[in-house]
């Protein structure tokens, strides 16, 4: 945090509290984080520090890399901490007290609105900002309910949560400043300077402690060379004490053979270049060699003039030591490729065989691996199982693993029977391919053909023997009983099918939400700093990243479209009616349907599966009359009485032809309808059709389950559940 310019982010830290102030706190140890955030609350609240602590949470890493990132353009600015759902997040805002909480909706355990109404209430001095990818109109609404400070939208948190930020600060100081504006009249300029001085002797005692403490080596050295500063971490790093390194030139830990580097680096800073993430080798005192990332820096006095620089050392020989041992285990890999007996092949997503073993390349007859690399695979597959192949390959370049029998033509025209078992594999590029393994089964099929065909032989032999009659009759008993049995597993089966197709509609919905929304999130945001960055040097480029941060802004909201689309978050976070109000409105802006939702007063939420099924059914009643009905109207009421919950759907459309009619409400034709009659099966609903030249009314009908009746084992498990 310090390591590129010492203390200089902090507008108390200036030539007027020299250096010896840090030096006299180096050996302060202990806990002093709850000293620092007391220290800095109350130097904010008397309009000292104009430091903002902010607390992410956020259940992707990513983003909250991302929001990080973003924050660390203000060096007044402090990330305090993160959390990864609701209840750390209450967690941690208790132990930390931020002054700003970003906070997420869509997260595991417990989502954000109900962790902001914990921290509000608890902690009503701390802001919360809901930062969500939701539709931004509903978010501002559920901000609203919960008491948030504010909301920003995740496709536009670059450009808008710097500034929503801001506006927090400046409304708590001129707040501050409103209560105290009689006492600070009365104080005098010796006052003020007395305690601005003791504020920051204070502050940078705090932060050498910190720089001592930290876990990465941190020196700062003359433009000779000298050492003039060596931390804790440092002594830790390369075992010499402070005392045997300040005064000493910064070769002491240089290896002979890298002594040029230090000219070069030295030559850079006194041009005032700062120097990230330079990876080399440095030496302990045991003489033990040592793999770092160095990060240097300039160090300028109050005239700008480059005086010295600081550099963090961090120990990366254990990330080192992993690569190579990554690439043994390549090497083994590959030489157990090269010796097995099996074809191991590499074959991407559009048929070009990227890699084959030499045992492959025996198989299709190629006496080199020219002769097939860099071809089309397709061409060596019989035509017969060329297309299922092609299948095949696509379906594991999608992520699946299988396996497949299929026939080759060699390069000599021999034509052979293969088995490969495949798995996706991820190439240094980051694209999927096949990675096979195949076997030649040409002879054990020849085999398995002759026994079945010798089985055919026998079966068709003992079948003469039996009684034509009795066999018929036999089969014609079985065959009544196969069928009933299957209509019941058929109705199952697509009972379970409808199942699965919303659990994988959520599943997928919440893989775009929270997979590639965010990544295109964090890209928005990573573009907006770019463009900052740029506007002064490239205004150009800058025009340019700005055009693709609205093209990622835009992918954005129709990721989230389609996310909600397969299975709005609403229906679990806040329920059936706020769910249904927002594809209500989706769809008249797209079609120009004009629909009325009617909800019974003290509604209330049903059973999480039951809501799914009626917003299902309501999706596909909306969907047939705006593709059959004609009808610019619909009429959407939901009535509950009780145990009893209905729904009704009524358009002013063409209606339905009465013979068309009968053969729906007998389950015969419409294959909508018997999956709307498939889904309130389940709940042992009723559905009703009644249509006429006026328009068409589709009713359904549930009985609302009951709590189940507590047992005594029951009531223990949730006496005990409470008290833990």
């Amino acid at each position: 945090m310090f390591g590129s310019k010492p203390f200089s982010g902090d507008p108390l830290c200036s030539e007027r509290y020299p250096r010896q102030s840090v030096h006299a706190a180096a050996n302060c140890r202990g806990s002093f984080a709850s000293a620092i955030i007391s220290e800095r609350r109350r130097l904010f609240e008397e309009g000292l520090l104009n430091s903002l602590r902010v607390l992410i949470v956020d259940d992707h890493e990513a983003t909250r890399r991302g929001l990080r990132s973003l924050l660390s353009s203000r060096s007044d600015w402090e990330v305090c901490g993160e959390a990864e759902d609701g209840m750390e997040a209450v967690e941690k805002a208790i132990a930390l007290r931020p002054d700003v909480v970003l906070m997420d909706i869509s997260m595991p355990r417990m989502n954000g609105l109900d962790a902001t109404r914990m921290i509000r209430r608890d902690l009503p001095e701390s802001k919360v900002v809901i930062v969500s990818q939701n539709d931004p109109a509903i978010v501002r609404r559920q901000a609203l309910g919960v008491n948030a400070a504010g909301c920003v939208s995740k496709s536009d948190v670059s450009r808008e949560l710097i500034s929503t930020l801001d506006k927090l600060v400046q409304k708590r100081k001129s707040e501050r400043i409103d209560v105290s504006q009689g006492v600070s009249a009365a104080e005098s300029d010796d006052q003020k300077e007395f305690s601005e001085r003791t504020a920051a002797d204070r502050i940078t005692g705090l932060l050498a402690a910190i720089v001592d403490s930290s876990d990465d080596a941190i020196i700062s050295k003359n433009l000779n060379g000298i050492i003039t500063s060596w931390n804790e971490g440092a002594r830790r790093m390369f075992g010499y004490t402070a005392k045997e390194a300040i005064g000493r030139h910064i070769t002491l830990i240089i290896p002979s053979d890298r002594r040029d580097e230090e000219t070069k680096i030295l030559e850079r800073l006194k041009r005032g270049e700062r120097v990230d993430h330079f990876e080399t080798v440095r030496v302990r005192k045991d003489g033990r060699k040592l793999d770092i990332s160095l990060t240097i820096s300039p160090v300028k006095d109050a005239a700008g003039r480059v005086v010295g620089a600081s550099k963090v050392a961090r120990d990366v020989s254990d990330q080192k030591q992993i690569e190579r041992t990554l690439r043994e285990s390549e090497e083994r890999f590959r030489a157990i490729v090269e010796t097995t007996s099996e074809c191991v092949k590499l074959v991407s997503a559009d048929g070009t065989l990227l890699h084959m073993n030499s045992s492959g390349l025996t198989m299709v007859g190629a006496v080199c691996a020219d002769e097939v690399t860099g071809k089309s695979f397709y061409d060596l597959i019989a035509a017969k199982d060329r297309e299922k192949f092609r299948a095949f390959n696509e379906r594991i370049c999608r992520g699946e693993k299988g396996s497949l029998e299929f026939d080759i033509v060699g390069l000599k025209g021999t034509s052979r029977r293969m088995e490969t078992h495949a798995a996706p594999l991820r190439i240094s590029d980051g694209t999927v391919v096949q990675l096979g393994v195949t076997r030649d089964i040409t002879e054990r099929t020849l085999a398995e053909e002759n026994l079945r065909r010798s089985e055919e032989k026998l079966r068709t032999l003992a079948e003469e023997l039996e009684t034509q009659v009795r066999v018929r009759t036999k089969e014609l008993e079985e065959r009544n009983a196969e069928v009933l049995k299957q209509s019941e597993q058929l109705r199952e089966l697509s009972s379970r099918f409808l199942q699965a197709q919303d659990q994988e509609r959520r599943h997928i919905a919440r893989e775009l939400h929270d997979s590639a929304g965010q990544i295109v999130t964090v890209l928005g945001m990573n573009l907006a700093q770019i463009s900052q960055q740029a506007r002064e040097n490239a205004p150009q480029v800058a025009a340019d990243v700005d055009e693709c941060r609205q093209l990622a802004q835009q992918l954005s909201q129709e990721i989230r479209t389609t996310s909600y689309l397969l299975y709005p978050p609403l229906l679990d976070e806040t329920g059936l009616q706020e769910a249904l109000r927002w594809y209500i409105q989706g769809l008249t802006d797209r079609s120009g349907l004009d629909i009325h939702l009617d909800v019974s007063a003290d509604f209330g939420r049903l059973p999480r599966e039951m809501e799914l099924v009626v917003y299902r059914l309501v999706q596909e009643c909306l969907t047939n009359i705006h593709r059959h009905s004609g009808s610019k109207t619909a009429v959407i009421r939901l009535v509950r009485d009780g145990e009893i919950f209905s729904l009704e759907v009524e358009d002013a459309g063409k209606g339905i032809p009465p013979e068309k009619l009968n053969l729906l409400q007998l389950q015969g034709a419409g294959v909508g309808l018997r999956g709307m009659r498939e889904r309130i099966r389940p709940f042992d609903g009723q559905m009703n059709i009644i249509s006429n030249d006026g328009g068409t009314t589709i009713s359904f009908i549930f009985r609302l389950p009951g709590p189940p009746a507590p047992s005594p084992e029951n009531i223990g498990q949730e006496v005990q559940g409470f008290l833990e």
